[in-house]
Formats: C-alpha cells, structure tokens, sequence
C-alpha cells in the first residue's frame, strides 16, 4: 500500500464488475485504466458486494499497516448497503424489513472513514452512484423463483427500489458537502444520458461496459480538473 499514490476503495462497481452471458466478469478498461491514462500508481481495493462497514475494516487494515499512505483514497459505498434481502422480503410481505446498512448507520460509518482516511494523511474523494434500471433488477431477484408479487406488495412499486437506492447516493454527496469531501458525480454523468438502460447490464444494477466507460471518462474529468495530465494516447 505504501507505493499507491491512489487508492480506490468500494465494492463492484468500482471493481469494474459487468455481466456477460449470465456470467459476472472484470472489466479491464474500468475505473483501473486511470492507472495507465494518467501514469499514476493506483491501487483498486474494491471488492464485489462490500458495505460500508467491511469497507471502513479495509481501509482501516491498510492503512494502520503503512507509513505512507496514498495521497488520495476514493470512497465508493452504497450499493449493497441500500440492498434488502429479498428471500425474507418475499416471505413476509406485510413484515418490517431493513436494508444491510440502515441508513443512518451508513451516514456514521461513511463519516468515520473519511475521518480515519484525513488522520492517516490522504485526502478523501466520494463517489455517487450509478443509478439502476429497477424492472430489470427486480426481474433479477426473481430469477430463480422468489414472488415477484409478493415483492412488488411489499415494495409498492418496482420504482421503489430505483428512489430507495436513489437516496443512498443523495446521502453520499450529502456526506461530500458536509465534510468538505471532494465528490465525483458519477450519478449525474449517467442521468444525463437519455437511454440509461443502454448503459448498464441484464442484472439492472452493474454499468456494463459503455457505463464503464462512462465512469472512466468521469473519473478522467475529475482528475483532470485537479491538474492531473492524462498520457497522449
């Protein structure tokens, strides 16, 4: 960790995770190609399906097993904390449900990771979140024979699930203004586009790689906009 002059921490969205063929591979001209764009030293410690609370033991592992930390550290969470589990949900419809992180838990456990991310000497850098295509993902839960109806009785309606992730991101830049974080607005480079569903996979959840590519190129502006000179092509 003491070489990474960037260091990227979230879950699969960060990781460059997309679905082909049914089957969930790495996308390698993701977030990961700044690497090279840039010539900069980045670490990716993303990893598929982390929350905020495993997130904040990684970056605390790391970090207390280093001198020299990364400049900056990129903070990407939200997804799989606004996530249900949806066997249950199915089960009981009428029943009281909470997400893996609830929020206020998130909005602390957020906090604590920018705070432990400054003590160490790196500057934090938040990411939104890529919106979703919600019948695409509850068709997705569904697979494999959880009700869909009795979903749906439960939730209201699919769109649901779109606001409800809608405002882990809404809190993300929340969190950004509050604490002074700079924040990269990958939400708003998605919604900008007129054909979302173009830009992520079957799953209704994980960019595919035209939204990859839409991360990359915002991430790309960012850096730039903070005096980072990308490599002639």
């Amino acid at each position: 960790m003491s070489n990474a002059l960037i260091t990227i921490y979230g879950d699969s969205i960060t990781k460059g995770v997309l679905m082909e063929g049914g089957r969930y591979l790495i996308n390698s001209t993701g977030i990961s190609a700044l690497a090279q764009q840039f010539s900069l030293m980045i670490r990716n410690r993303s990893k598929f399906g982390c929350t905020i609370d495993k997130g904040l033991a990684r970056i605390r592992h790391d970090l207390e097993g280093t001198e020299a930390p990364p400049r900056v550290t990129v903070l990407e969470y939200g997804g799989n904390d606004s996530d249900f589990d949806w066997s249950k949900v199915a089960a009981e419809p009428d029943g009281e449900h909470q997400p893996k992180t609830p929020l206020d838990r998130f909005q602390e456990l957020y906090k604590q990771a920018i705070d432990l991310v400054r003590s160490h000497g790196s500057e934090p850098v938040l990411m939104s979140l890529p919106p979703i295509c919600p019948g695409r993902y509850l068709n997705w839960i569904c697979r494999e024979g959880l009700s869909r109806e009795r979903i749906l009785h439960w939730l209201g309606e699919e769109n649901t699930i779109y606001r409800w992730q809608e405002m882990y991101s809404q809190t993300v830049c929340a969190i950004a203004e509050e604490t002074g974080a700079a924040l990269i607005d990958v939400r708003s480079a998605f919604l900008k586009n007129r054909r979302i569903d173009g830009l992520i996979c079957d799953d209704g959840i994980h960019p595919n790689a035209r939204g990859q590519k839409l991360i990359l190129d915002t991430c790309s502006g960012f850096l730039a906009s903070r005096g980072y000179t990308p490599q002639p092509a």
